[in-house]
């Protein structure tokens, strides 16, 4: 048995993208439109609120290399 979603008409989908965090510059995936989503997300590393024009859930981008790994969030104490 097959199971047709109907969606209405203009009704966007959920997207992703891929860019960094405007603050730390830790890469992000964006998924815009999905459950759990917010108009004021935090970023998961430095927990600054990201601007974004559709609710959007962020989550750490693990899945591509860096040239540069960014700076700790912390210093150690020694």
């Amino acid at each position: 048995m097959t199971e047709t979603v109907a969606r209405a008409k203009g009704d966007p989908m959920a997207t992703a993208r891929f860019a960094p965090c405007p603050h730390c510059h830790t890469a992000l995936s964006y998924l815009e439109g999905v459950s759990g989503s917010s108009m004021s997300p935090a970023c998961p590393r430095c927990k600054a609120v990201v601007t974004v024009s559709r609710a959007t859930f962020l989550m750490a981008d693990h899945s591509r290399l860096t040239a540069k790994a960014p700076p700790p969030a912390f210093k150690p104490v020694s």
